[in-house]
């Protein structure tokens, strides 16, 4: 699933195929590189209903925000329902949204609902990690903390600075460079900032 629907963020230079349709939205699937997905064939949409289930799943994760009373049936609850369709829509639920979904009760809502509140402390190379940024798994982006003391600073540098002011591979910064020039990334991340998410690596 991850091979076949992952997204590539690069924008540049897509390589669709003509016949190979991707079978949750109808696009044409494309080629990712060998770092991304070892040549597999892509869904390009990011709106695509699999990935999105995957952006959110990778949010809640032990990797990342680590919501302990969150699982995969509540996952796909909140996106199939529309309550949660990016990271930071997480911390726009309501307790009664939560309370009403299926298998919830008052106290199971709770315990997700203040799983959520705390995540706001936890540390930035989860917040690193949960936004999926191709090659930036727990190990880079704890790599990466470590060399800037911000994510603000992170993302204001060229990947060139990256890559001299840490260990990470070329490709690695590259590819947070590439995903932070989106403007729909971008908007993630100020809405983040703005929910009050913990962007300090010190």
């Amino acid at each position: 699933l991850r091979k076949l629907f992952s997204v590539s963020q690069d924008r540049s230079g897509k390589n669709l195929h003509p016949k190979l349709i991707c079978p949750e939205c109808g696009s044409h699937l494309m080629r990712g590189t060998v770092e991304e997905a070892g040549e597999s064939w892509q869904c390009p949409n990011p709106d695509c209903p699999p990935q999105i289930l995957l952006r959110v799943a990778l949010w809640a994760s032990a990797e990342a925000m680590g919501f302990r009373h969150c699982n995969a049936s509540l996952i796909k609850q909140l996106v199939r329902s529309g309550l949660v369709q990016d990271a930071a829509e997480f911390y726009r639920l309501k307790l009664s949204e939560i309370s009403a979904l299926d298998g919830m009760d008052a106290g199971k809502a709770r315990e997700f609902f203040d799983d959520i509140a705390s995540s706001k402390k936890r540390e930035a190379w989860r917040v690193l990690t949960g936004l999926g940024i191709p090659n930036v798994g727990v190990d880079e982006a704890r790599a990466i903390c470590r060399q800037f003391p911000s994510l603000d600073s992170l993302f204001a540098a060229g990947w060139e600075r990256i890559v001299s002011s840490s260990t990470v591979q070329e490709s690695v910064a590259r590819s947070i460079a590439g995903w932070y020039a989106d403007p729909v990334n971008r908007r993630l991340v100020t809405r983040l900032q703005k929910i009050g998410l913990n962007f300090s690596t010190a």
